[in-house]
């Protein structure tokens, strides 16, 4: 539930009904203050003095002043990506008094707004003072905030309630991607759990659940034929599926073994499985900066686009593979991250390796995956997983990028200092065209250390009934604005 914690889709999901943002990305992906109602820059643009929006109120009543704020972006900052680097940069936040607030950085960059903006992976949420200040290690104990919804009730298993925050004020702009006004015009959400997706699709149709996020796409031509049923493709860039390797742990600790890893994957077959045979819903994609964005680079990666199982096998050879089992660890209740991990499971069995494909539910393994150890306590060699396609267009954002040599690096502990310099030199870089010229230097070293492997684009088609209306394209689903009739 605390979205600092856990950077997951569903998290991010829960949050933004409950917290509300400074800034919110519009639909052409600019940052635009949400919260924050009036910004002042100074200094070479070096120095911001936000204010709050007046009227802000936490579910509790208590109003939101700028010392829940500092102490918000401070938490986040300790474990987010971008926060971290902001911090690495010199930002500094202060109270000015209760309703504004003063950041300021060592010199002007775009990835201040940036980062207050991001969507998900996480987001930059505002709680109150009080859990805040909580050990970013650590869950909140409550979850208050002040958006446009209140969690009334969690039953594990069956159900989350969220009912209409009456408090809350919405922008007056009109909705925009994950901006403008925040209108909610339900006055209950009920997310109702059905790990069975026949289960799903049949509620959906009998109207018993008016919305079914991610329906399986082989169920997807039975919604299909239902005239009360809309089937759409989320907003942004699609998701970007990937395997990730662990650094610490053999025979992913060479770079033989993953690039043997790589030549085993055919990114057509990964996609077909989750996506469809038919490139509807899907694409190849060999950019470590996802594609469809202005990062796109798939520089160096054309050895990786003709798999070659008797290449692979000479390369787990050369990295010393011994014949010890391989720990590939994924959700048996995620189908698309099931299915990655089952084809990977195969490809390492079809050239010789020996391979134990452990499923448990996801939060299970999500809980596994930061367990440093080798297999046999508790540890890992390979987990499959996906990230939204605007998340890996900025490379400080991105999770899998996330390269610090330290236990702060995103699960696997890949380490790479000169990828870590390019983005610290993107991210102060404000000339479209060497910003350009430094995302190539980080996709070809990318390519080189092989952080992960790019299993190719999807997009997982969302359906709802066709009595919900105004239904904001956005990449994970948002409940202001919509409305059911």
């Amino acid at each position: 539930m605390d979205p600092v914690l856990s950077s997951v889709a569903i998290t991010q999901q829960h949050a933004y009904l409950v917290y509300d943002t400074l800034f919110s990305l519009d639909e052409k992906l600019q940052p635009q203050p949400q919260m924050v109602g009036k910004v002042e820059k100074s200094d070479g643009g070096r120095v911001y003095v936000m204010t709050l929006r007046p009227g802000l109120k936490f579910h509790d009543g208590s109003p939101v002043r700028s010392a829940d704020v500092v102490a918000s972006i401070n938490r986040w900052a300790t474990r987010d990506t971008v926060g971290r680097k902001l911090v690495e940069l010199g930002m500094k936040v202060s109270a000015v008094d209760d309703q504004s607030f003063r950041v300021e950085m060592k010199q002007d960059t775009p990835l201040l707004l940036d980062g207050f903006a991001k969507p998900t992976s996480s987001a930059l949420f505002i709680m109150r003072e009080k859990e805040a200040l909580t050990d970013s290690s650590k869950p909140v104990a409550e979850i208050v905030g002040s958006g446009p919804f209140r969690m009334v009730e969690y039953k594990p298993g069956a159900r989350i309630v969220y009912e209409r925050n009456p408090d809350y004020v919405p922008r007056q702009e009109p909705a925009s991607y994950f901006a403008g006004g925040k209108v909610a015009k339900v006055d209950r959400v009920e997310w109702v759990i059905m790990p069975d997706a026949a289960t799903a699709v049949s509620a959906l149709q009998t109207g018993e659940i008016d919305i079914y996020e991610s329906p399986p796409l082989d169920l997807v031509p039975v919604l299909e034929t239902n005239k009360s049923v809309e089937i759409r493709l989320p907003g942004g860039q699609g998701q970007v599926g990937l395997l990730r390797p662990n650094f610490k742990q053999p025979p992913f600790d060479k770079v033989e073994a993953r690039r043997g890893l790589a030549l085993l994957m055919d990114q057509a077959d990964a996609m077909s499985v989750v996506a469809g045979a038919e490139p509807k819903f899907w694409s190849k994609c060999y950019s470590f900066l996802g594609c469809g964005g202005v990062s796109e680079d798939q520089s160096g990666m054309d050895w990786m686009q003709k798999p070659d199982i008797a290449e692979a096998k000479k390369l787990f050879k050369q990295a010393g593979y011994d014949g010890k089992s391989i720990v590939v660890i994924a959700p048996g209740d995620n189908e698309v991250i099931k299915n990655f991990g089952m084809i990977a499971a195969e490809r390492l069995k079809e050239a010789g390796l020996n391979v134990d494909l452990q499923l448990s539910d996801f939060a299970l393994m999500i809980a596994r995956r930061g367990n440093q150890g080798p297999t046999d306590k508790g540890g890992w060699n390979l987990f499959p997983m996906w990230s939204f396609g605007f998340e890996t267009d900025n490379p400080i954002s991105h999770p899998q990028l996330n390269l610090v040599c330290s236990n702060a690096a995103y699960a696997g502990w890949a380490c790479s200092p000169e990828i870590e310099q390019l983005k610290s030199a993107w991210a102060l870089e404000t000339d479209p065209v060497k910003r350009k010229e430094i995302i190539h230097k980080i996709q070809l070293a990318s390519a080189e250390l092989l952080p992960f492997v790019p299993l190719g684009r999807f997009y997982s088609p969302m359906a709802f009934r066709r009595n919900v209306t105004d239904v904001l394209k956005t990449p994970l689903p948002v409940f202001w604005n919509l409305e059911k009739k």
